[in-house]
């Protein structure tokens, strides 16, 4: 007589498809998780028995799509058939005759089977219990939600300990049955697996794939049995790859990069080792060849050697980006589905843990000179400036071994810093407008406008010992030369009109010597500046909209918020200044001043874009007004006309 499962299969179906699990794909993990815990129940009884799991792919005589996966585990009564599969949520790890609460159990057997209804109409397996003398049984379980359990008195020993579970797929989920796709799933689920765990292929032009034989041949070893139709291929390794033993140094990792090579698809620049036996952690961390976004870290974890997820965020501490690791663990509480980690106190634990191993490996290795080192260092710097700004050791070590672009070319933070004060512009832009001066005065400017850069000179500047400020106007304008009193005298008139010019721009003009000569004006501006500039702006041009409030900010008068420096070694900055006031005079000073402007990256507005037009207008008109030998002025007839 058939019997009805306890829960509405079909919603059940949906459930588990839409929402617990990510897809039907893992319908294949929770059969081995079975078995895997099958095998592992019997070892416990009997350390000399059989450790076996075998999946084979074939066709019913219907066409349908087969699949069977056997193993050699402690097999079920009919009993425990009955309330294992009738009941949704009852784990064989729950049943004290299959020992409660064993902490090498991965799965939850009622689950896991029903799970394989997301691509089965009907699953039926036949299993003889290792209790002695128990009669062999076999369940039928239908998409209807019946199902049957039939004792097997007669088969005797004829059915080996253990169990077969036979799926018949739907028609529209054959294809998760065809044998490429069962050899895929399990290699990515069980690879790590400490048991022997096979999927038959069929053999080109062997007897046919169907063939005669049954489950359960010998897969050990690097070679494959033959049956007539099929050979085994193990999808499982008998040890961990990063605690197998080498006979070298070299040897290992070069073992160690076909393993990523093989899983992650990359040739990593090293690997670090991750090893927390306290938790029961243990793993391997690739550092990527290529530099990455932050966030994007995804690890592949194990639990019990059986894969877990191939795209765990978590596991590692957000910085970790630069790296991709894999993770098995013990002590990790896996989610419903299993496949992702709650993220409770033990893995808030373990990603710490975890993430100092790595902050040790960098510490170590990357004070000392290598090709690694080199590589890491110009692939990983953003990283390493992330980990930094919450780490005091990492940031000791950015600033002793990571490049920064100054003034001077490439340097460290404490390389500059040994020269006295360490000058930094916060923004590439300002590094830009005023690198080429300082480079020339001697001034070495650190470039903070990249990504974290401004964040750590700040903690650098918080630290005894180090003399860290932002860049001002004023300590270009120290720097630079001087012209002598003459000089200053004979431009004095020409500066003050250029000052009332600029006026309406908040700039001051001011003259100075400097290298190179090919740069006639720079604009120099500094943070605080520009914020009044801003402020000023905008209370000019919605005086009503604050009622003041923006005054409030402003404060008091601090001179004007820019300052254009005449180069007096270029010889058209002194051709400027020499010029007579007027039209030709403005508009010469006007196109210094806006070509400063682009000069420091900034890009003009429609009206500045509009006033450099006219400038430039201006400029054109008197040079073709102007005669010059060999050619008549503007008034003059041609000779031929």
């Amino acid at each position: 007589m058939s019997e009805r499962f306890q829960v509405d299969l079909t919603g059940m179906v949906d459930l588990l498809s839409r929402h617990l699990y990510s897809g039907p794909q893992v319908y294949l993990r929770e059969l081995i998780q079975n078995a895997v815990d099958a095998v592992t129940a019997r070892a416990a009884l009997d350390p000399a028995a059989p450790v076996q799991i075998r999946l084979r792919t074939s066709t019913d005589a219907a066409g349908a799509a087969t699949l069977e996966v056997s193993d050699t585990g402690i097999g079920l009564t009919a009993d425990e058939a009955t309330e294992l599969l009738a009941t949704i949520g009852r784990s064989s790890k729950r049943d004290q005759a299959l020992g409660t609460g064993r902490a090498e159990f991965i799965g939850q057997f009622g689950i896991g089977m029903l799970a394989a209804f997301m691509v089965a109409e009907q699953i039926e397996f036949t299993s003889r219990s290792v209790k002695v003398d128990a009669t062999a049984i076999r369940w039928q379980g239908r998409a209807d939600g019946t199902f049957d359990v039939t004792e097997l008195p007669e088969a005797g020993a004829e059915i080996p300990i253990g169990t077969t579970v036979r799926l018949t797929a739907r028609r529209d989920t054959a294809h998760w049955l065809a044998n490429d796709t069962v050899l895929s799933l399990a290699r990515e689920y069980g690879s790590l697996l400490p048991f022997d765990v096979a999927v038959s292929v069929p053999i080109e032009g062997g007897a046919g794939s169907g063939g005669a034989a049954t489950g359960g041949g010998d897969a050990g070893g690097a070679r494959d049995a033959v049956n007539e139709a099929h050979t085994w291929r193990r999808v499982t390794e008998p040890e961990l790859p990063w605690l197998v033993e080498q006979p070298s140094g070299s040897a290992r990792s070069r073992a160690l990069t076909d393993y990523c090579e093989r899983t992650f698809g990359f040739t990593p620049l090293g690997h670090i080792d991750l090893n927390l036996p306290v938790a029961g952690v243990t793993g391997v961390a690739f550092i990527l060849p290529q530099a990455v976004t932050p966030g994007s870290g995804q690890h592949r974890v194990y639990m019990k050697r059986m894969l877990l997820s191939a795209r765990t965020e978590k596991v590692l501490p957000e910085w970790a980006f630069f790296v991709r690791a894999v993770i098995d663990s013990d002590t990790l509480s896996p989610t419903a589905s299993r496949e992702q980690l709650h993220d409770d106190e033990i893995l808030l634990g373990v990603r710490d843990a975890l993430g100092e191993q790595i902050k040790r490996w960098a510490l170590d290795t990357l004070r000392s000179p290598s090709m690694l080192t080199q590589k890491v260092l110009q692939t990983h710097h953003l990283a390493l400036r992330a980990i930094a700004l919450t780490d005091p050791d990492m940031l000791t070590l950015v600033s002793e071994v990571l490049p920064f672009e100054t003034s001077d070319g490439p340097m460290t933070l404490a390389a500059v810093a040994e020269l006295g004060e360490l000058v930094y512009t916060s923004t590439t832009e300002a590094f830009q407008r005023v690198a080429a001066v300082a480079r020339a005065q001697g001034l070495v400017v650190v470039n903070a406008g990249y990504v974290y850069d401004s964040d750590l000179l700040a903690k650098l500047a918080a630290r005894p010992g180090w003399n860290v400020r932002e860049l001002t106007s004023a300590d270009l304008v120290q720097v630079l030369g001087m012209p002598g009193v003459e000089r200053e005298m004979a431009a004095a008139g020409a500066l003050s009109v250029a000052r009332g010019i600029l006026a309406d721009e908040d700039c001051d003009a001011i003259l100075r010597t400097f290298e190179p000569e090919t740069v006639p004006a720079v604009l120099l501006r500094d943070s605080e500046g520009e914020h009044r500039r801003e402020l000023d702006r905008e209370r000019s041009e919605k005086p009503d909209l604050w009622d003041g409030l923006l005054d409030s900010f402003a404060g008091e008068a601090q001179g004007r918020t820019r300052t254009l420096v005449l180069n007096d070694r270029s010889p058209v900055a002194r051709r400027l200044l020499a010029a007579p006031s007027g039209a030709v005079f403005d508009a010469g000073l006007r196109s210094l001043y806006l070509s400063a402007v682009m000069l420091a990256g900034e890009g003009l507005r429609s009206a500045e874009s509009a006033a450099l037009s006219d400038s430039l207008g201006v400029l054109l008109d008197a040079a073709l007004a102007a005669p010059t030998p060999g050619r008549p002025g503007p008034d003059t007839a041609h000779p031929d006309s």
